[in-house]
């Protein structure tokens, strides 16, 4: 038996739409108006803004995407950045009671730590926790069945150092591949050492996951020009067809299902 109230922790908003579009055939609908929101998850929508403590009016109000069928009530939390994965889990859980049948934590490996370096950081911040311990299996994409039910996974297969964007581009090769192909060769064409750019345009091209994030970008341009990365991966095909079918699509799939207690892939 599923169980009723989830939390997962992810680290931005592409994140979010991934595990949304992954657990679309169960049939959960995405809550848009706060009446429509299960009372369980009141305490996380914030009354005020600017949020404090620092009333920074140029910050996002942190407040989870929900949604919802018969059975499953999920929230779906972006943190804004892999430091504050588990700050925000602390926050959320300190509000919460009782603690969520399930909680879910999606976080990247990139090139600064190994899957299993981010997973192990992670698991000793949370268990250490004084207000809301959690205690997470021993492995990247493995599930304590607690209760609650725990369990991290590292993108993009708990294995491989990458983000993502790497899935992404999996899932392009499948469902768009010649979009993915001019992508890719005008991305290729850019020299950050070009004397059109400063050091500063290029900060982000530079970074390690710089050159697939672009390609990602680009795709979505054609996609859904104008509009962000977030909303192609909502309304586009990257995630139908046989691109769910790919060994790392399905692993992410399965540790979803497994997460909420649901028989079947």
């Amino acid at each position: 038996m599923s169980v009723r109230n989830a939390y997962i922790v992810v680290e931005g908003p592409h994140d979010v739409e991934l595990v949304a579009r992954l657990l679309k055939p169960l049939g959960l609908k995405r809550v848009q108006k706060q009446p429509g929101v299960d009372p369980y998850w009141k305490r996380l929508i914030p009354t005020s803004f600017p949020p404090p403590p620092d009333l920074d009016l140029l910050r996002r109000v942190s407040v989870p995407f929900f949604f919802q069928n018969a059975d499953v009530s999920l929230a779906i939390h972006a943190a804004t950045g892999e430091s504050r994965i588990a700050e925000t889990i602390e926050e959320s859980l300190s509000e919460l009671r009782p603690s969520p049948g399930a909680i879910g934590v999606f976080l990247d490996a990139d090139q600064k730590a190994t899957p299993r370096q981010r997973f192990a950081e992670l698991k000793a911040r949370l268990a250490a926790s004084k207000d809301a311990p959690v205690a997470l299996a021993d492995e990247p994409g493995e599930i304590a069945p607690g209760p609650p039910r725990t369990g991290a996974f590292v993108l993009p297969d708990n294995e491989q150092q990458g983000t993502l964007e790497d899935l992404l581009l999996a899932c392009a090769a499948t469902s768009y591949p010649s979009l993915l192909s001019a992508a890719r060769t005008l991305v290729a064409s850019v020299n950050p050492e070009d004397d059109a750019f400063d050091r500063q345009d290029m900060a982000d091209f530079t970074k390690p996951a710089g050159r697939n994030k672009a390609t990602v970008a680009c795709i979505t341009g054609v996609l859904r020009p104008g509009k962000a990365v977030q909303v192609s991966i909502q309304d586009n095909r990257w995630l139908e067809g046989a691109s769910c079918e790919l060994p790392r699509i399905k692993a992410v799939r399965a540790f979803l299902y497994a997460l909420l207690d649901i028989t079947g892939t």
